[in-house]
C-alpha cells in the first residue's frame, strides 16, 4: 500500500471535494485492483470514467457528480426543479447563472455561486498537477463536468454507441497493438484505419488478432463532450459489408474507412501507450509489470507515434 495518496487524490482533497471512495481507492493503488484481470488501480480508474464518458451529458440529471464524495447538490437540484437552470454543466461560464446571483431573484437560500466557484477551480486543476498521468486523468474528470464541443476544441467528436459491444479491455489488450507498432501482423490479421474528413488517421482498428473491433486512438478525440487522450482504447460496432466509402490500405491487409461511416464507438480505458515511456512504470504499476512479465513486445519503449506512422502509410494519396 502506498504511504502517500496519488497526486490527483491530494489535489481534490486539498482544493475541491474528495473524489468518490471508489476512485480514491483505485488511484491509491489498493491491492484489490492490482489483479491479473484489472491490471492496476490507475487502469481501473480509467474504466470507471468510461461509465460516465459513454453516456451523453444530461443537462438536468446530477449523475456526473457521483465522481465526488459528498458533493452538496441541493442548490442545483432546487434550481433545476424550478426551471431556473437549463443545464448545470459549465456553470462558471453560464451568463444566466451569473445574472441569477446579481439580480438575487432566487433568494439567498439557493445561491449557485459555490457550485460556480467549484467548476471554475475544477477547470484549472489539471494545470496544477505535475505528473503527466495526473494531467491526463484530471482533464477527463473536468470535461465530464465541463463538457467541450468540437467547435471550441477543433477535435472530432465520435458518436457513442448505446450499448457496449463484446470487446474486452483486459490488461493484455495492448499486446497486438504493440506488435503492429513494430510491423508484426499475424498472417490472417488486418488493420482498418479510421480517418477524419481530411483523410487524417484517427484510430487504428485490429481484426483477427485477439478481440476484433478494438481500436486505439491516434489523436485526442471528443466523446460526449469529454476529450479522450491519444492512446485510448475503444471498441466499435459496424457492418463492414455496408460501408461504401472505403479504400484498400496501401500495403497491409485492411481498409481506410471514414469515421462518419461508422455508427458508433465505445470508450473502454486508457492504454499504457497513452503515457510517455519514461512514466509508464509509475503510472501503470502492476499492469505494466504484467505486460513485461508476459513478454509483450517492447511495452517500455514503444511509442504511439509508431502506430500513427503505420496508419498514415496506409492512406493512398
Amino acid at each position: 500500500m502506498h504511504t502517500q495518496a496519488h497526486e490527483i487524490v491530494q489535489l481534490f482533497q486539498q482544493q475541491l471535494y474528495p473524489l468518490s471512495e471508489k476512485l480514491t481507492e483505485m488511484l491509491n493503488e489498493h491491492f484489490s485492483h492490482q489483479t491479473e484481470r484489472r491490471g492496476c488501480g490507475f487502469t481501473q480508474a480509467t474504466r470507471v470514467l468510461a461509465e460516465f464518458i459513454n453516456v451523453s451529458r444530461d443537462p438536468q440529471e446530477l449523475h456526473d457528480l457521483k465522481l465526488f464524495s459528498n458533493y452538496e447538490d441541493q442548490t442545483l437540484k432546487t434550481l433545476l426543479k424550478h426551471g431556473k437552470l437549463s443545464d448545470w454543466h459549465n456553470l462558471d461560464q453560464n451568463q444566466h447563472a451569473t445574472d441569477l446571483i446579481s439580480q438575487n431573484t432566487i433568494g439567498s437560500t439557493v445561491d449557485p455561486s459555490k457550485d460556480m466557484q467549484f467548476q471554475a477551480q475544477l477547470r484549472q486543476l489539471a494545470q496544477q498537477a505535475e505528473k503527466e498521468e495526473s494531467k491526463l486523468l484530471l482533464q477527463m474528470i473536468a470535461d465530464i463536468i465541463l463538457p467541450k464541443n468540437p467547435a471550441a476544441t477543433g477535435l472530432v467528436e465520435l458518436p457513442a454507441l448505446t450499448e457496449k459491444p463484446k470487446v474486452g479491455s483486459c490488461p493484455m489488450a495492448e499486446n497486438f497493438f504493440l506488435k503492429i507498432a513494430h510491423g508484426r501482423i499475424l498472417r490472417k490479421g488486418a488493420i482498418n484505419i479510421i480517418v477524419d474528413q481530411d483523410k487524417q488517421p484517427l484510430l487504428l482498428e485490429k481484426l483477427n488478432m485477439g478481440d476484433d473491433h478494438s481500436c486505439i486512438s491516434l489523436k485526442p478525440l471528443l466523446m460526449n463532450g469529454v476529450c479522450l487522450p491519444a492512446g485510448s482504447l475503444f471498441s466499435v460496432n459496424y457492418d463492414a459489408s455496408v460501408i461504401q466509402n472505403k479504400t484498400e490500405n496501401q500495403n497491409l491487409p485492411g481498409f481506410v474507412i471514414p469515421y462518419s461511416e461508422i455508427p458508433g464507438f465505445w470508450y473502454l480505458r486508457l492504454t499504457t501507450l497513452a503515457v510517455s515511456p519514461e512514466n509508464r512504470a509509475r503510472t501503470f504499476s502492476t499492469h505494466f509489470q504484467q505486460q513485461i512479465a508476459n513478454g509483450l513486445f517492447s511495452p517500455e519503449t514503444t511509442l504511439l507515434q509508431q502506430l500513427a506512422d503505420i496508419a498514415s502509410a496506409q492512406i493512398r494519396s
